[in-house]
Formats: C-alpha cells, structure tokens, sequence
C-alpha cells in the first residue's frame, strides 16, 4: 500500500518537529512554514504563509491529509494582531485549500482553550457547548465550525483539543486550570497519527490529552473512535 501524503503546516514548530521525527517514514510528508525548518529528514520542504490562499493550494497540491498546525497559540494574543490573519484568515485558507485540491481530510489543532472557560473541576466530554474563556480558544471553535462546514462539502476533518504539552522529562504538571489537562509529546505523536490513519469519519472533534485519574477533558470518545490508546497520565 502507497504511503499517505501528508502536509504539515507549522512544521517547524515544536509539535511538528516532534511528530515528523516519530512518523520517520510512515508518511511521505511535505513540510510547509515561513520559518525555517530544520533536519527535515529527506521529506519536501516548502516555504509557505497560511495567510496566503494562493501559496496554500499549491502546499495542499499532491496531498491526501493536512495536519493543520500553524497558528498563534498564545491564549493572549491579540486579535488584529495576529489572530484575525493567522488562526482565522489562515485557517480558512487552508481548508479551502484542502478542499480545491482533492485532498481527503484534515487534522485540525483545536486547543483545550475551546473548553476552558468550564469550572476546573470539570470532566469535560466533546459534545458539551464550547465555551472558550479567551478571544484564542474562540478562534479554536471557529476552526472547529469550519472542519463541520467542509465535512458537508466531503472533506473529512477531525479537531483535536490539544490540552497542555508536558514536554519528554518534564515532571507531572499540575497547574490550575491545566490540572491533569496535559497530553504527553509521545501521546499527541500516536493521537495525530490515529487521525491521519482512521477511516470511515466524516467529522469528529475528539480530546487530545493523556490518561488521567480526573480529567479535564474526558478521552472516552476519543479512545472509542479512533482506537487511541495513551501510553501516559496520571493513572
């Protein structure tokens, strides 16, 4: 069977220097960002701005799958600044880019900010009303309303709400409202690649955190339809 095509946006920044460095070559992966990406590992690299339409549909051309990472992911940025251009304009660019140019899905990386806003002692399932306590998980829901938008137009896509990364050595965290919120780096590599991987799904948002005895985002769903099975936590 010929490996999936996948393009990874953002891929010079930390979660996509970490996966394309586990996948290895489990997909033939093209690689797009304005910043500079290093050890690319013999995969294509592209110099690509998320903001421009144009320079999108050609990073998407040749793709099955866009791994869809490039954003702010500052909960407090600003946003005319760079919200509006990158998480909103962006996003949207990159979709209907995926959609032009025949691709069959997108992996989208919504963030626990979509769900924050809920009282900290809160397990929180997928299908509760987002409720977003800052103007960038607001950004994370819109990106999440266009992957349900697209689906009606046959692009599958899947939003994962990516909680806190605890970083390869890191001690547990434990840190307000991110309190067993946190997914680890080799947890989020295996979750991202369930995504890419699994068949049969139109639309789905699913939580992106490791196993843990009292959850912040409950990982049931997650678990039950893409077969992910986390190797970290708290339990």
């Amino acid at each position: 069977m010929a490996r999936k095509r996948v393009l990874i946006t953002g891929a010079a920044g930390f979660i996509g220097s970490y996966i394309r460095q586990n996948y290895g070559n489990r997909y033939t992966m093209r690689l797009a960002d304005i910043a500079e990406i290093e050890h690319p590992q013999g995969h294509e690299v592209m110099k690509a701005d998320i903001a421009d339409l144009d320079q999108m549909q050609r990073a998407c051309e040749g793709m099955d799958t866009v791994v869809h990472l490039a954003a702010d992911r500052s909960p407090m940025a600003d946003f005319y600044e760079t919200l509006l251009s990158l998480n909103i304009i962006g996003t949207y660019n990159v979709f209907q880019a995926a959609k032009d140019q025949g691709c069959e899905r997108v992996v989208f990386a919504s963030s626990i900010n979509a769900m924050l806003a809920y009282p900290p002692d809160r397990s929180v399932t997928w299908d509760m009303p987002v409720n977003p306590p800052n103007v960038y998980g607001v950004t994370k829901c819109f990106g999440e309303a266009l992957g349900r938008c697209f689906a009606h137009a046959g692009l599958s896509s899947i939003a994962i709400r990516i909680g806190g990364i605890k970083r390869d050595g890191e001690p547990n965290r434990n840190q307000g409202d991110l309190t067993e919120g946190w997914i680890s780096q080799r947890d989020l590599a295996q979750l991202i690649g369930r995504c890419i991987d699994v068949e049969g799904i139109d639309f789905a948002v699913v939580h992106g955190q490791s196993r843990h005895k009292n959850p912040r985002l409950d990982i049931s769903h997650t678990c039950e339809i893409l077969g992910y099975k986390p190797q970290d936590g708290t339990i």
